[in-house]
């Protein structure tokens, strides 16, 4: 198993905007994003600042909410639209909704409480700066000195809320999770108190999982117990299937949220964190194509939101959709999905057309936007798309590599090889692997030049150069390094170091790195397409077929290559 921490609050801080990437003052620290990525998306704080009188109630985000301590039906409504908006992880629409519903009614202790609870520690890292949790604790404390009419329950929610910004910060987490576990374990039909707690012993667990998919912490185990609990009286809560899904994710068997997953979308048909959440489970358990469309439908319904609603920043403002059309574009690779992953990256460059030159992170996405029109991209595509500036290398490796897929595809060997090279010559430079994040940037970027060099051997048919390239591929990139969010590395290049070996005739061998590559990348087409080869090769004419027949399960992407695997 891919030995993946999803905790990841530490890690997205990272992961957005130039101030954040160069918080990253280690290599090491910059190479977690390689190998362990944060759970959805980048760590932002969720106060915007926007204006909220003129927020629009956009439908479609599923159910939520509980009666709360207002007489005014707009106040629960917004109430209510906002704990739905805070389970699609829309933080800062969430803490919109939750000002509106104190706007509309000011006395309203549970609509601070929502504002606290938006603003505070979530799963995508965010929320844990110091000014967020000034604001949080700020608000919590507003919401206790209004709680005249809350329920009993909800003012030991509101108390609750108020230890988790107050007090030694070292236990905050902790004791939040503490709190919440009591209130729980007292209304256990709860849905909300039921969701609530298990985010909060996810977020105060460091580590997830062991490399077998264990419980790596006692927090996780209980969180656990706890959706599932929730789902067994309540399977079509949307919030609770979100959790399930990103705490099943990298568990040891991830196919438990499948039959929740399936019909996410349809219970928050205008979410489009929820429609794309699906594809986690689906990237896990080999559904490439699913993986894929969700992610196709989530672009859509961030526009459709944006022209509804125009959020503050617009589409490209909001943090989760490069991580949905990232999703999208590595489900479209995989699954050879050429037709709808043109248009994701398409639409990926024209929505992001200024990366920072220290945005690692962004520009690694970019390449498997420019890794879509290398596999997929007509040969006018490629030759019209544009050089990127001079002050990006790391997107010139990308666009480099997208002119040496297409001649690999071509079948032109010089050309690929030119390619190559010139993403060698890049990377030569004395600035390169500069500044804290250079080995990222070495790394991710030779990956690049050493499977460019082992397709120009396929074609050539050097079977020994081929696998040095791959070789060197496979050992930068890693095993534990091909997980992810999805993996920021598009496919295993095991499985192109397995097609070298067949070439070589080391079927055997070749045989062995495929049924281990499974393990870790079910339903890979390719890697199948590459078992069938060796199958055939050791005369296993019924084992062959089987692979045969398993490679064209995920795939849509026309005849395959081994030159290509």
């Amino acid at each position: 198993m891919r030995k993946i921490l999803m905790a990841g609050v530490a890690l997205a801080a990272t992961l957005i905007g130039p101030a954040a990437v160069a918080d990253a003052t280690a290599d090491s620290a910059v190479r977690t994003l390689l190998e362990r990525p944060q759970v959805c998306g980048p760590a932002a704080s969720a106060d915007s600042g926007s204006p909220v009188a003129d927020m629009v109630m956009v439908d479609g985000f599923g159910t939520g909410g509980f009666t709360i301590d207002t007489a005014s039906p707009e106040a629960q409504a917004w109430f209510n639209h906002g704990v739905r908006l805070r389970w699609a992880f829309e933080h800062k629409e969430s803490v919109r909704a939750f000002r509106k519903a104190r706007l509309l009614d000011p006395t309203c202790g549970m609509c601070a409480w929502g504002e606290a609870w938006a603003l505070g520690p979530n799963l995508n890292g965010g929320g844990n700066d110091d000014e967020s949790l000034a604001a949080a604790r700020k608000a919590a404390r507003e919401a206790r000195r209004l709680a005249r009419r809350a329920t009993p329950m909800q003012r030991q929610m509101i108390d609750a809320l108020v230890q988790r910004y107050s007090g030694q910060k070292s236990s905050r987490d902790r004791r939040f999770a503490q709190s919440m576990d009591r209130i729980s374990r007292n209304n256990p039909a709860d849905i909300t108190v039921a969701a609530i707690t298990a985010d909060a012993w996810m977020l105060k667990a460091d580590k997830w999982w062991d490399d077998e998919g264990k419980a790596a912490d006692p927090g996780i185990t209980r969180a656990m117990t706890i959706l599932e609990q929730t789902l067994a009286r309540s399977p079509d809560d949307p919030g609770a299937i979100h959790l399930y899904i990103h705490l099943t994710e990298w568990s040891d068997d991830p196919h438990k949220a499948i039959p929740y997953g399936e019909r996410l979308a349809a219970l928050a048909p205008g979410a489009s964190h929820l429609v794309h959440m699906p594809s986690h489970t689906f990237y896990r358990v080999g559904r490439y194509r699913d993986a894929m469309m969700s992610n196709v439908n989530a672009v859509a319904l961030d526009r459709r939101y944006d022209s509804l609603a125009r959020p503050p920043g617009g589409v490209p403002g909001m943090p989760l959709h490069g991580h949905n059309i990232h999703f999208g574009m590595g489900g479209a690779l995989m699954a050879g999905g050429g037709e709808e992953g043109l248009k994701l990256a398409d639409w990926f460059l024209a929505t992001f057309p200024d990366i920072p030159a220290t945005n690692v992170w962004r520009q690694a996405m970019a390449n498997n936007a420019y890794a879509i029109y290398g596999r997929f991209g007509s040969a006018e595509r490629i030759a019209a798309l544009t050089e990127p500036a001079e002050s990006h290398p790391m997107l010139r490796v990308s666009w480099r590599f997208a002119r040496g897929e297409a001649a690999a595809r071509a079948g032109d060997a010089s050309a690929v090889r030119a390619e190559a090279e010139a993403i060698a010559a890049l990377r030569a430079a004395p600035d390169f692997a500069a500044g804290p994040q250079g080995k990222l940037r070495n790394d991710f970027t030779e990956v690049s030049q050493r499977v460019l060099e082992g397709r120009a051997a396929m074609i050539e048919g050097n079977a020994d150069a081929a696998v040095a390239a791959f070789t060197r591929a496979a050992q930068i990139q890693g095993q534990d390094s091909e997980g992810g969010d999805p993996p920021i590395l598009w496919y295993p290049t095991r499985r192109s170091l397995a097609a070298a070996l067949l070439l070589k005739g080391d079927a055997v061998g070749a045989k062995a790195k495929i049924v281990e590559l499974l393990e870790d990348w079910p339903g890979d087409p390719y890697s199948y397409f590459v078992l069938a080869g060796a199958e055939t090769a050791l005369g296993d004419t019924n084992a062959a077929a089987e692979a045969r027949r398993k490679s064209a399960i995920e795939w849509i992407g026309g005849t395959m290559d081994l030159k290509l695997a």
